[in-house]
């Protein structure tokens, strides 16, 4: 029977390497999850959507350049409050470290946004309510 050899190794060697190891892991699923919008597709169902905006709003500049992004919109648009706090985030950068859109996307997005509010007037979030309450 062979006998097995061991390296001693500290604590802290260990869970630097383990740091390590996770960060890495960390890493790669920030790519995978950031996959590159020349792989996606704009769905069918995206484009009937599209066209059934009025044309000073469609978004066809983020259609061809994020198509991932309008597949996206045009799945939650009918979803109210969903759709509107999606859109919030590609229009206001929350997290301060967001390169942006090309200008024409930015544009087409605070005009699909403005238009999202025109149809959706009433529609408040629970934080609106309370406060309205008090």
């Amino acid at each position: 029977m062979k006998s097995f050899e061991f390296e001693k190794v500290s604590i802290a060697d260990v869970q630097q390497e383990l740091e390590s190891q996770r960060k890495r892991v960390d890493d790669r699923a920030r790519v995978a999850q950031r996959a590159p919008q020349r792989r996606a597709v704009l769905l069918g169902a995206t484009t009937l959507w599209m066209a059934e905006l009025p044309q000073a709003v469609r978004p066809i500049m983020l259609a061809r350049k994020f198509p991932r992004i309008a597949n996206s919109i045009a799945e939650l648009w009918r979803r109210v409050a969903r759709c509107e706090e999606y859109l919030d985030t590609l229009v206001v950068d929350l997290r301060g470290d967001r390169t942006g859109f090309p200008s024409e996307v930015a544009q087409e997005l605070t005009a699909l946004r403005s238009y999202f509010a025109e149809l959706h007037p009433h529609n408040r979030s629970a934080w609106e309510l309370v406060a309205r309450d008090h």
